[in-house]
């Protein structure tokens, strides 16, 4: 009987051990799943900024698209043309009064000027 007694309290202390072990697991698996839901709620805060970031950086695309728009319409409308003239104005100081051409690398830069900017007005823009 004493042996039965002895076998069901070592069995007893077997099973608290495992129990306070089991205790001690849980413990560290609940706190465990604070910090999880804790870095899950960063986490999603952070994706929600990133989302708005991303909101208001398209929106400051468009407009900024909407700027060089109208950017590219003033050169178009009015500077290019407005060159052109300039240029034609140069040209034609650039003659003698017999009409015979005064620099002729003037001439040719001009020309060359034209041709680029009338590229530009065709949407042929090169960077030469």
């Amino acid at each position: 009987m004493l042996n039965k007694m002895d076998d069901l309290l070592g069995k007893i202390t077997e099973l608290n051990n495992h129990l306070t072990n089991l205790e001690l697991k849980y413990s560290k698996f609940e706190q465990f799943m604070l910090e999880k839901n804790t870095s899950d709620l960063s986490v999603k805060q952070n994706v929600n900024l990133l989302s708005q970031h991303s909101t208001d950086y398209k929106k400051e695309l468009v407009h900024h698209s909407i700027l060089i728009e109208r950017h590219e319409n003033v050169f178009m409308k009015l500077i290019i043309p407005m060159f052109e003239d300039l240029f034609g104005l140069i040209s034609s100081q650039n003659q003698d009064k017999k009409g015979n051409i005064l620099d002729a690398d003037l001439k040719v830069k001009l020309e060359r000027y034209l041709i680029q900017m009338k590229k530009v007005k065709e949407g042929k823009h090169s960077n030469t």
